[in-house]
């Protein structure tokens, strides 16, 4: 269940947190589970790096466990939570991908070079759809990068995962008048590369997603059988968000969103084994008195 639906049903957010408090591993697991998704998601569009967004999604669901009898009722439980993870995200460490990208320019200059003599007929295209899907997915999570982390988080919550500006302003700790106005200036600076850059956008553009896949196919950095997405990713972000809450930005910049948000929403790796080492770590369990 994406927990900024509509059709959300809080009142099982607070039925968790009781029985969780109260002891039970069951409630403590769904609990875990019915947030996991969306902060790993997060995560990942953050740091673009798998086992990177893992841990960081591991370490705020240890800080939700930790602080949950610190819950009062006092407001929504997933504002609540959404607030610690955005705190974690924002003051965290920098990853080893947001250590490799640094501006808008750096990655132009790299992507007129990389690959730029390579080519894939029609059927080639065709065979290795999946491999270019998976190589422009990736792209498109260096480009984000570009952006400095606050402007990343933004963009994040307000163009790709659609939270409306009141509520993804206050899990940032801002205005909604100051995050509007930081999502148009995120937005501007991400299209104005993209209309440059991207053959997605532009044909015109030398950036081209089949020259580099057939490029890291070459070098050995692509599995032309193995790299493809899981069924269980194919869920996109897309599918996942309220269509209502989307229409105006598709109108006016659905042809560069639609590239982010037709991105998988994917799965934790190990997530059952990610949720089984945090409940079963012996300070969750003794604080819990967990069953």
């Amino acid at each position: 269940m994406y927990p900024f639906a509509e059709e959300y049903d809080e009142s099982k957010d607070n039925l968790l947190v009781q029985e969780a408090v109260a002891g039970s591993r069951v409630a403590a697991d769904q609990l875990i589970r019915r947030h996991q998704p969306f902060i790993y998601n997060v995560a990942l569009k953050l740091v673009r790096d798998s086992d990177d967004a893992a841990d960081l999604t591991q370490e705020v669901l240890v800080k939700m466990m930790t602080k949950l009898m610190q819950f009062q009722f006092k407001s929504s439980f997933r504002t609540w939570l959404y607030r610690i993870v955005m705190n974690h995200f924002m003051n965290t460490k920098r990853r080893k991908a947001e250590l490799q990208v640094y501006s808008f320019d750096e990655l132009g200059e790299v992507n007129d070079q990389l690959y730029k003599d390579e080519y894939m007929d029609i059927e080639e295209q065709r065979v290795y759809k999946e491999q270019i899907a998976f190589v422009r997915n990736k792209c498109m999570a260096s480009t984000l990068l570009c952006l400095d982390r606050e402007q990343r988080m933004v963009l994040i919550l307000g163009a790709i995962f659609h939270l409306k500006s009141p509520i993804a302003a206050e899990l940032l700790d801002m205005s909604p008048e100051n995050f509007r106005k930081q999502l148009s200036r995120a937005k501007a600076d991400l299209f104005q590369f993209m209309d440059n850059k991207c053959g997605l956008i532009d044909p015109k553009n030398p950036c081209r997603c089949y020259k580099k896949t057939k490029g890291f196919i070459k070098d050995g950095k692509v599995d032309a059988v193995t790299m493809q997405f899981t069924e269980d990713a194919r869920s996109t972000i897309a599918a996942m968000v309220n269509w209502k809450n989307r229409e105006l930005d598709d109108l006016m910049e659905g042809k560069y969103l639609r590239l982010f948000t037709q991105q998988p929403y994917e799965q934790a790796p190990d997530e059952d084994g990610l949720i089984g080492s945090l409940l079963g770590d012996p300070d969750v369990r003794k604080l819990f008195h967990l069953q």
